[in-house]
């Protein structure tokens, strides 16, 4: 699917620069993964929902990895969202 192809490409564009940084031992490229990251997987699960999948466990799970509030992370108590 081109449409793939494209977002692979957009994505190794971004990124490249980024584990270049790593790879030399620089740490300061680290919270620019972490966002794009999270933006992917946000974008994924709106994808995965619209195309029918549920998605609620593995949603939780990249949550309280990132430790976002409402989710039981470390420190916060569960609430509904």
């Amino acid at each position: 699917m081109a449409t793939l192809l494209r977002i692979t490409r957009a994505i190794d564009t971004e990124t490249e620069a980024l584990y270049h940084r790593q790879d030399n031992g620089h740490t300061d490229a680290d919270p620019a993964l972490r966002a794009i990251a999270f933006r992917l997987l946000e974008l994924g699960f709106t994808i995965a929902e619209h195309g029918g999948m549920n998605c609620q466990a593995i949603e939780t799970a990249v949550a309280q990895t990132y430790d976002l509030p409402g989710y039981g992370g470390e420190g916060d108590e569960l609430t509904s969202c």
